[in-house]
């Protein structure tokens, strides 16, 4: 396992270190550069730290404190909504944190909890399906007020595949899957923005300087930067990127490194993948496996939505490229979650073997060296 967690970790740091690199190109002519860089440079502080506390305690004691992490997250996406900053008619930020990021955190506690308290009992329809469901919802339903329907379809289907993982059949599962869809497409339908960006991704040339714009100068970056690039801070369509720091920095990366580095980018998330469900699928124990598994599926998840969205794959939802995109509550809660799956893995490496029991013999069958085979046996 130690091959693993350092590739894990190298994966990591090589996406951090561009994300410095990136951000430090793509902010070249705001009016303060270096305000963006420093601040940063201090969630990726924030995040080591948080990534080697997590990586050297016993991933257990999470599952100790399930009910105080669970209720601070709930707490915080209260506040968010009665004393938090709004912007752009969404309410997310609270004293320069995101709430939602931390309900990430203890949404994949609360479930890999949940999972491994009630393991016999996961193919229930009442104890597997609606126990589960009723502790995750209320994280989901205060995050989709904010509203961040980005985030709540997240956390909805982040909660169908752990708790598929943990044993729930597909059969039960399929109520409450449609219920929380019909809720967010609802939400989605009431939303003029929800259903421009939609409208725009089905017809983009109808909405070229509208809702598609953002969309579409991210693809002529791509373009433009080919297979090699124009080299480190030589971009200039970045510029022309809104959010090109943010949700659309792989672009800008694209510009400036090309389509190889681009693609490298992708490897690295793919070994995260691969790192990620080996730890897994060794864990010492089933809360450690869910929370692996959890973990895992939460960076993979969000790379696939926003790679899929700055190429046009799927409509255009702001979701940040984990480790890469500026962010600090983001960027510190995923390095403090990779800190979790290293914990995992090194239980794992220590795991006492469960000794096996001794089949119990009968008659002179019991000294016999041959007693697997009934036929010499009796010829013995």
């Amino acid at each position: 396992m130690r091959t693993i967690t350092t590739l894990l970790v190298l994966a990591v740091g090589a996406l951090v270190a561009l994300s410095l690199t990136i951000l430090s190109s793509a902010t070249m002519l705001d009016a303060e550069p270096d305000a963006s860089l420093l601040s940063q440079a201090m969630a990726c502080g924030a995040g080591v730290v948080g990534m080697v506390v997590a990586a050297s305690l016993d991933y257990r004691r999470w599952s100790r404190s399930v009910w105080w992490i669970y209720g601070g997250a709930m707490l915080l996406l209260v506040l968010v909504l009665l004393i938090g900053h709004e912007a752009k008619g969404a309410r997310r930020w609270l004293w320069g944190t995101q709430p939602a990021e931390i309900a990430k955190l203890a949404l994949i506690v609360l479930l890999a909890w949940y999972g491994s308290r009630y393991e016999s009992q996961m193919n229930q329809f009442w104890k597997g399906i609606c126990g589960s469901v009723a502790l995750a919802a209320p994280l989901i339903a205060l995050v989709l007020l904010e509203p961040d329907r980005g985030t709540g379809a997240l956390m909805v289907g982040l909660t169908v595949l752990v708790l598929l993982v943990a044993g729930a059949r597909w059969i039960y599962i399929g109520a409450p899957v449609l219920i929380g869809g019909a809720v967010i497409a609802a939400m989605v339908v009431s939303s003029p923005m929800a259903r421009a960006r939609i409208d725009a991704w089905i017809h983009p040339e109808a909405h070229r300087d509208g809702a598609s714009h953002q969309v579409r100068k991210g693809l002529y970056a791509f373009a433009e930067g080919g297979i090699e690039g124009r080299g480190l801070g030589k971009g200039t369509l970045k510029y022309n990127v809104p959010e090109v720091h943010t949700d659309f920095i792989l672009p800008a990366v694209g510009e400036e490194l090309g389509l190889t580095f681009t693609l490298s980018i992708v490897g690295a998330y793919l070994a995260i993948l691969v790192c990620g469900l080996t730890v897994a699928l060794r864990a010492a124990d089933t809360f450690g496996r869910l929370l692996a598994v959890g973990i895992t599926l939460l960076i993979c998840a969000q790379a696939i939505i926003n790679i899929g969205v700055v190429t046009a794959v799927f409509p255009n939802k702001g979701m940040p490229l984990p480790f890469v995109s500026r962010g600090g509550s983001n960027m510190a809660i995923l390095m403090t979650l990779v800190g979790m799956l290293v914990a995992v893995a090194r239980a794992s490496t220590t795991a006492p073997e469960v000794p096996q029991p001794r089949r119990k013999s009968r008659g002179r069958r019991a000294n016999n060296p041959f007693s697997g085979d009934p036929d010499l046996s009796e010829a013995v």
